[in-house]
């Protein structure tokens, strides 16, 4: 008999840290599904902008023919991140222990506020381009690249801040397996 019991505590142990790694293995389905969205968000938009920026490359000029230049240079570091990030995320093991979870979850919103950052900063250096260009020989030149940088951070800082959200509401379920 008490062989038994000791094997019904052995049972149960098991199946509650089988029910917690299931649950850490959902949560970890989830937040890949959140990035893997914001991911396909990023591509498209890079996508679009390197699609739309040649075919108006051609027949714009003055500070249009720098703004969709600059559009298109920004976009192709774009669809690289977003390829790159979404390769990492498909190829990640969504079997991570707890402690990796807490940590890869953590590190992913870091990332984020540290994106948020440059999505401003972005959109500084553009206005300052664009106050520059009034009093310079590049006048067409700053104008575009002004007008390019604050389109384009304006974009970033809006998902990247819409993912922010998302993780951070998301810790309350991280918090619940711990």
């Amino acid at each position: 008999m008490k062989n038994y019991l000791c094997l019904l505590l052995l049972l149960l142990f098991n199946l509650t840290a089988s029910a917690q790694s299931g649950t850490a293995a959902a949560f970890n389905q989830k937040e890949g599904e959140i990035l893997k969205i914001g991911m396909v968000v990023l591509g498209g938009w890079a996508l679009l902008n390197i699609i739309f920026g040649s075919f108006r490359l051609m027949k714009a000029s003055r500070s249009k023919k720098f703004l969709h230049q600059m559009n298109i240079y920004f976009n192709i570091v774009n669809i690289c991140i977003a390829g790159f990030a979404l390769y990492f995320i498909l190829t990640e093991n969504a079997a991570r222990t707890l402690a990796e979870t807490v940590r890869m979850h953590y590190w992913y919103i870091k990332i984020l506020y540290l994106s948020i950052g440059l999505d401003v900063s972005y959109m500084l250096l553009g206005a300052y381009l664009q106050e520059k260009s009034r009093n310079s020989p590049k006048t067409e030149q700053y104008l575009g690249w002004g007008q390019s940088l604050v389109l384009q951070g304006l974009f970033l800082f809006l998902l990247d801040l819409a993912l922010t959200i998302l993780l951070e509401k998301h810790t309350s379920d991280l918090m619940r397996l711990l």
